[in-house]
C-alpha cells in the first residue's frame, strides 16, 4: 500500500504530526485515498481539528485533538482503583461519532435498562418534507416536533413512554436529512406487534395534520413508517442503530460551512429525550414496580458502574490523568478503555465466569 501524500498545514499548532493528505479536495477523490483504516481515521480527525480552529471553535478542536488521551481516576473506599478513559463526546469525533465507539455503547446501555423488558418493541419513524429536513431547524422547533410524535404514539399504542432521537444524515451525502427516531415497548400484546392498516392511516394522518398545522403547508401526506422487534436480538439492533451516532465525522466533513455550524450549535443540546413512564424522572420507579431491574444493564458494565466489585463500596472521583502518567504498576488494562487493579480485575473476570 503506497504511503498518504503530505498535507499543507494550514493551523500548525493543530497539527497530528501525521503523513496524510488534505480533504480540502473534491469528495470523490478523498474516497479514493490509499490509506489504512488508521491513516484515515487520523486523516478526518487532522481535518476536522483544522476546520473547527479556522472557525473560531478552538475548544471543540481542542476537545477533539485530545480525546481520548487522559483517564479519570476513581478510588473505593477499602482502596480499590479504576481509570476509565476520557472521551470528547462529540458525534462528529473520528472517535467518538462511530458505531461501537464508548458513547454509543454508553446510550446503548442504558436504554437496554429501560426497553429490553418488553415483549415487543415498537419503532416508529416520523419524517419532514425535503425543504424543511435539509433546513436548520431550531431546537426549540425540534422539541415541538418530538412533543408532537410521541404524543402520536401514545394516543395509538398501548405504551408506558419510549425515547426518541433525531438523526441529521440519511443515505444522501453533503446534506442534511433530519427525521425523528421513536423506541417504544408495546404493552398487552400476545407477542405481536403487526397493526392493521386503519392505524397506520390515522397515524401517518395525524403527523400530516399536525405538520401542516405547524408549518402552514398543504401536505397530501407526511411520511411516517412503523416497524417492530420481538426477539432480543432484533430488539437490540433497533436500540444500537437508534441511538448510534447521527452525524459522523465524514457525514460532518461534507456538510456545508453552514450546516457543520448549525451541527455544532447543537452540541449542549439533548437528542435522546424519554418520555411517558420511562422519563427520566419516572423510569426506576415504573420499572421497579414490574418488578424488574432498572439499572441491571448499567450495573454490569465495568465502565458505567460505579460499584466496586470486590468491596461493594462506591468508586468516587481522584483525579484527571494523562495515559501517560498513569502508574502501571499494580494494574491490569480490563479493555482499551478500563484499568484496574489486580482485585477488581480478578473480581469482574470471576463475575463473567
Amino acid at each position: 500500500m503506497t504511503a498518504c501524500p503530505s498535507p499543507i498545514l494550514d493551523l500548525p499548532e493543530f497539527d497530528l504530526g501525521l503523513d496524510l493528505p488534505s480533504l480540502t479536495r473534491p469528495i470523490a477523490q478523498v474516497l479514493d485515498i490509499d490509506c489504512n483504516p488508521f491513516q484515515r481515521k487520523e486523516l478526518y480527525k487532522q481535518e476536522t481539528v483544522r476546520w473547527l480552529a479556522k472557525n473560531g471553535y478552538i475548544k471543540e478542536a481542542e476537545k477533539i485533538e485530545h480525546c481520548g488521551t487522559s483517564f479519570i481516576h476513581l478510588k473505593c473506599p477499602a482502596g480499590h482503583h479504576k481509570y476509565v478513559r476520557m472521551y470528547c463526546k462529540n458525534e462528529f469525533c473520528p472517535v467518538c461519532g462511530v458505531v461501537g465507539s464508548r458513547e454509543h455503547k454508553k446510550r446503548t446501555t442504558r436504554a437496554r435498562d429501560r426497553l429490553m423488558w418488553a415483549k415487543i418493541l415498537g419503532y416508529m419513524v416520523f419524517t419532514l418534507p425535503e425543504s424543511i429536513s435539509s433546513s436548520n431547524i431550531e431546537k426549540d422547533v425540534l422539541n415541538d416536533l418530538s412533543k408532537a410524535a410521541n404524543a402520536i404514539v401514545t394516543s395509538n399504542f398501548n405504551t408506558p413512554g419510549g425515547c426518541d432521537r433525531w438523526h441529521f444524515n440519511g443515505d444522501s451525502v453533503g446534506k442534511l436529512q433530519i427525521h425523528l427516531n421513536v423506541l417504544f415497548p408495546i404493552e398487552g400484546t400476545n407477542g405481536i406487534g403487526k397493526i392493521d392498516n386503519l392505524k397506520l392511516t390515522k397515524i401517518k394522518k395525524d403527523w400530516t395534520d399536525f405538520v401542516n398545522g405547524y408549518f402552514k403547508l398543504s401536505l397530501p401526506s407526511a411520511v411516517s413508517h412503523y416497524g417492530f422487534a420481538s426477539s432480543a436480538r432484533k430488539k437490540y439492533h433497533k436500540i444500537k442503530y437508534v441511538l448510534r451516532p447521527v452525524t459522523n465525522d465524514f457525514q460532518f466533513y461534507t456538510l456545508s460551512d453552514l450546516d457543520k455550524k448549525y451541527i455544532l450549535s447543537l452540541r449542549r443540546w439533548h437528542n435522546t429525550r424519554w418520555f411517558g413512564e420511562l422519563s427520566n424522572r419516572m423510569y426506576k420507579k415504573f420499572l421497579t414496580q414490574k418488578g424488574i431491574n432498572p439499572t441491571a444493564a448499567v450495573d454490569g458494565d465495568p465502565y458505567l458502574s460505579r460499584g466496586c466489585p470486590v468491596c461493594g463500596g462506591k468508586f468516587r472521583f481522584e483525579e484527571i490523568i494523562y495515559k501517560g502518567d498513569v502508574q502501571m504498576h499494580g494494574l491490569r488494562w480490563l479493555d482499551n478503555d478500563i484499568l484496574v487493579d489486580y482485585e477488581v480485575y480478578e473480581a469482574l473476570k470471576k463475575g463473567k465466569d
